[in-house]
């Protein structure tokens, strides 16, 4: 699959999943119809995590002349709240 298509996938299946929860939040579904929505919806969510995963591995950052591996904020050291540490 090209990389086009593949993020058209994506897409789809975001806005997918998206009129799924709002056809979950609605409240005016019968209980079968919901079950059913609600196990494409995951199947759906988990493509979308998938594919932000295998994206999120491939990012880099140019760095001091060397390529690195993205690093989310997250994974980051806290701030000192003390300050003790700051230059």
């Amino acid at each position: 699959m090209s990389e086009t298509a593949e993020e058209n996938l994506f897409e789809r299946k975001m806005t997918r999943l998206q009129n799924i929860v709002d056809a979950l939040e609605s409240d005016e579904l019968p209980l079968e119809k919901s079950m059913a929505l609600y196990k494409e919806g995951m199947a759906c969510a988990r493509f979308c995590k998938e594919r932000l995963e295998k994206a999120r591995h491939e990012l880099t950052v140019w760095q001091d002349g060397e390529i690195k591996p993205f690093a989310p904020r997250e994974e980051e050291d806290p701030p000192d709240p003390a300050g003790e540490n700051t230059p």
